[in-house]
């Protein structure tokens, strides 16, 4: 074999080697996207909701029941579903919404609230919106209650909210 032979079988099996190697490493990248995505679409609903703008509505004194209202957006790929609620600060807490039934304003309590992929659930006067019954004291404007959330996959997030006085219009 002559030694030009060799040489360019030298040559042509290193650029085969190359060649696989960066075939590797271009599936290597591959593969580590497909993890970045899995992981994000895994991503626990509490995650990857945020919460924005929530408050608690300042009632008179002696109310038993109140409201909380706030913006839920959703950043995963995935619908995601509140399922329930929780505080200290009453005996209970529901989902609810308001809706109009047979020409009439009805609020009642749903099962869930959920917030599309990549969107956003508005909980708001006349939507929906979490009830707190059985207020244990009276809530004073600038005061901050922890409200639990807790979505479908088990997933909680804790949101500390304001209690605000709401003019009436």
């Amino acid at each position: 074999m002559s030694r030009t032979y060799q040489l360019m079988l030298i040559l042509l099996y290193s650029f085969f080697l190359n060649a696989c190697d960066n075939s590797k490493t271009e599936a290597e990248v591959e593969t580590k996207k497909e993890t970045k995505t899995e992981a994000k679409a895994e991503m626990s609903a509490a995650d990857s909701i945020s919460i924005v703008d929530p408050y608690i509505r300042a009632m008179p004194p002696g109310q038993k029941v109140t409201a909380m209202f706030m913006n839920m957006e959703n950043s995963s790929s995935a619908l995601q579903d509140l399922v329930s609620v929780d505080t200290t600060a009453s005996d209970h807490a529901e989902l609810h919404e308001h809706k109009m039934i047979d020409g009439m304003m009805k609020m009642g309590q749903v099962e869930k609230i959920s917030v599309e992929a990549n969107g956003t659930a508005a909980l708001k006067p006349g939507g929906y919106h979490i009830m707190l019954i059985g207020l244990k004291k009276d809530l004073q404007p600038g005061e901050m209650v922890d409200i639990e959330l807790t979505f479908k996959d088990g997933s909680t997030k804790t949101v500390k909210t304001e209690v605000k006085k709401i003019a009436v219009e």
